[in-house]
């Protein structure tokens, strides 16, 4: 076999440079000697790879930081906001949103779209790409420096081919996420489910900076679950990782085992305050979010049904915690806003594990998906271009 030597050096200082990104991204402000350190180059390298990402316009120095050893301070990297440019859209049953991101995940501009009807998903994704183009326009930032484009949505997503597998509460199967959009913005197009690019955007940028064992649950009219472990996702056969709607818990008053999304998510909200299980997603969100609001105002009826399913969901937050002893569990979605909700999973969670772990080992997230569309952007467009497997230096610095 012959080896193309020179295409294997390229893709080596490609490897690397992502592998330095990646801690600038996820870490800084970080000395040149710290890089050095986590992911195994000689400083040197490092040294180089940073001068050029410097030239390329996507980090700069800043403030001297100080070293570990007394005495010692070394200038500090950081991304540089302005270097480059995301664009995201995300799509669930409450809202769909179109947004444009600095490399901070800073919004630049977004706009919330409208539908009549989300049954046809091409029509939807046709309208949502000449929304964002129009948007980009409306900026008048340069498009040779967008670099790629995030799209989130609920369901289950393979994100090697861009597609959404299966959405139920859109009522949605087989769809090509990335031709519609990239054909109208003629940019690389990522796509991911909700939970796992809120893990991401938690972990590079808000409440999990710096933590690599996380467990995310988005508590919307289902409960999506995402799975970091060593800095990575786990997406197991078929992505199908995080996909827990079958994990059945007992109901707390009768003990009969029951789907979780029925006992703990929105749907079963709206199933106690309406004594059935609404088939339409859309109609489901509205009716959850006219309790969320009749809770926050004090309708009795509505707070205790929300704190239910509150107390149901602990169940399986301290279950996910005992099997994978993640450093964090975050919780997430548009039940979160809910402070009868959040009041049922604190007061369960100090029942079943302790007040420890709810003050060490929960957070509760108010990312949006706008948020996460972006971050899904910054990360597969400039740190990590492979969502299957981790480079062997990346998984042993702990990244």
């Amino acid at each position: 076999m012959i080896v193309n030597l020179s295409q294997t050096r390229e893709e080596l200082g490609q490897r690397n440079r992502r592998l330095v990104l990646r801690q600038v991204l996820f870490r800084g402000p970080i000395s040149r000697s710290a890089i050095a350190a986590r992911i195994g180059l000689t400083q040197a390298t490092v040294s180089r790879i940073t001068r050029e990402l410097i030239d390329a316009g996507l980090i700069e120095e800043g403030d001297a930081i100080a070293d570990r050893r007394p005495g010692r301070r070394f200038v500090g990297l950081r991304i540089k906001p302005t270097g480059c440019f995301i664009a995201g859209i995300s799509i669930n049953v409450f809202r769909q949103d179109v947004v444009v991101a600095d490399l901070t995940n800073a919004p630049i501009a977004s706009r919330r779209l409208r539908f009549g009807s989300l049954d046809d998903a091409e029509a939807v994704l046709r309208e949502t790409a000449g929304a964002l183009d129009a948007l980009i326009d409306e900026t008048g930032l340069d498009r040779e420096r967008l670099v790629g484009c995030g799209i989130v949505v609920t369901g289950s997503v393979d994100p090697l081919r861009c597609r959404l597998r299966s959405a139920p509460a859109l009522g949605w199967t087989d769809v090509d996420l990335g031709e519609t959009v990239g054909s109208r913005l003629k940019v690389p197009i990522f796509a991911d489910s909700i939970p796992n690019a809120k893990n991401l955007t938690a972990h590079g940028f808000g409440s999990a900076k710096g933590l690599d064992d996380v467990s995310l649950l988005n508590v919307s009219l289902a409960v999506g679950c995402s799975l970091m472990l060593d800095g990575r996702l786990l997406r197991g056969p078929e992505f199908n990782a995080g996909l827990i709607e079958s994990f059945a818990i007992p109901e707390e008053a009768t003990g009969e085992l029951r789907p979780l999304d029925h006992v703990a998510g929105g749907l079963a909200v709206v199933g106690e305050m309406e004594g059935k299980l609404s088939a339409n997603g859309s109609r489901a969100a509205s009716r959850l979010v006219e309790i969320m609001r009749d809770a926050a105002a004090g309708d009795a009826p509505s707070r205790a049904a929300l704190h239910r399913a509150g107390r149901a969901l602990a169940f399986a937050v301290t279950s996910i915690h005992a099997i994978l002893h993640p450093e964090v569990v975050l919780l997430s979605g548009p039940l979160i806003e809910s402070e009868s909700y959040c009041a049922g999973v604190r007061q369960r969670i100090v029942e079943l594990a302790g007040p420890e772990f709810l003050n060490k080992r929960l957070r509760f997230s108010h990312l949006s998906n706008q948020e996460a569309a972006c971050s899904l952007a910054i990360f597969r467009a400039l740190v990590e271009d492979d969502v299957s497997s981790p480079p062997a230096a990346a998984r042993g610095a702990g990244s």
